[in-house]
């Protein structure tokens, strides 16, 4: 075989080190591909005391979790560089990364692992979020059983959250923003089951010394929640999907195959980033699986490098 013009590029860049993007990056180092992992140290659940809900994992600390899949992926030769990507630009048959700590690196392939991102009130304390405060019914309200519940956010999906959640708490209040939504068939539910919805919203919030925290309302109320619970806060995160100009589903994620493949066929993307609404960790996990086998394939019958045998 002779020299290709290939031989400076990474056959794969991963962005986002988290539960599919190191997941990925262990099967294609396994898989002798020279991958990359670009990373932000914090993840969106690092403040979190244990992920749950994790074959064999259940209850770790998410840094535990994390510092074994980073050395997972070592083993087989996947560097992981700490930075924050700025820009990606798709060219007709490679991909430029670029970020603060590097003039641009070039790739083969891209996967996008980046997951979603929290956009928190501006009233939430400080400390409380991942300790007290969370946004999903199943990763941390069983630790929180018997204790007193508010759930705050706009409308029907933080409705949904409370109703998820109920069983979990000795005492649950609903606030949400949408007078519709606070008498509608869901608040109805709710209230059957002694939940008090109201329509109201959170102006200011304080955290007392037992860990939970304390909110003041725009009609005046003050509620004490040993748990909080955050509808809306979610969003996909949509900067570089749209700096290559993917095709973006109706809630902001890449529009994809069921194995990662987007609008762009040097782009993939795997977990939160996915046209899948929502991942838990070991679904984040499983997809960055099926994206690394997709992209393995690809590589393996790619036009441009069956062409460096000839």
């Amino acid at each position: 075989m002779g020299v290709s013009m290939y031989d400076d590029l990474y056959d794969v860049i991963v962005i986002g080190a988290g539960a599919a993007g190191l997941t990925a990056a262990t099967m294609l180092g396994r898989s002798m591909r020279s991958t990359l992992v670009i990373s932000q140290p914090r993840r969106r659940n690092s403040p979190a005391s244990s992920v749950n809900n994790v074959p064999y994992a259940d209850g770790a600390a998410p840094a535990d979790i994390y510092r074994k899949m980073e050395q997972d992926a070592g083993r087989y030769g996947v560097p992981l560089l700490w930075d924050e990507v700025t820009s990606v630009r798709a060219y007709e048959d490679h991909v430029v990364v670029e970020g603060g700590a590097n003039p641009g690196l070039r790739c083969r392939r891209l996967l996008l692992a980046t997951g979603r991102v929290d956009v928190l009130p501006a009233w939430l304390p400080d400390g409380v979020w991942g300790r007290s405060a969370f946004d999903c019914p199943y990763c941390h309200t069983y630790e929180r059983s018997g204790s007193t519940f508010v759930c705050v956010g706009t409308g029907d999906e933080t409705l949904k959250l409370a109703a998820l959640s109920r069983q979990f708490a000795k005492r649950m209040t609903v606030l949400v923003g949408d007078p519709s939504a606070s008498r509608g068939r869901l608040a109805g539910l709710l209230s059957r089951h002694d939940v008090e919805v109201l329509c109201d919203e959170v102006v200011r919030a304080s955290a007392d010394p037992a860990g939970g925290v304390t909110l003041e309302t725009t009609h005046g109320r003050t509620l004490s929640a040993d748990t909080l619970l955050l509808g809306d806060v979610a969003r996909p995160y949509r900067k570089l999907a749209e700096d290559l100009d993917l095709e973006l589903s109706a809630d902001g994620f890449p529009e994809t195959s069921l194995y990662g493949m987007t609008s762009n066929p040097l782009v993939y993307s795997a977990g939160n980033v996915e046209g899948s609404p929502y991942f838990m960790w070991t679904g984040a996990a499983s997809s960055g699986i099926n994206a690394a086998r997709a992209i393995c394939e690809d590589l393996a019958f790619a036009s441009e490098l069956l062409d460096d045998w000839e």
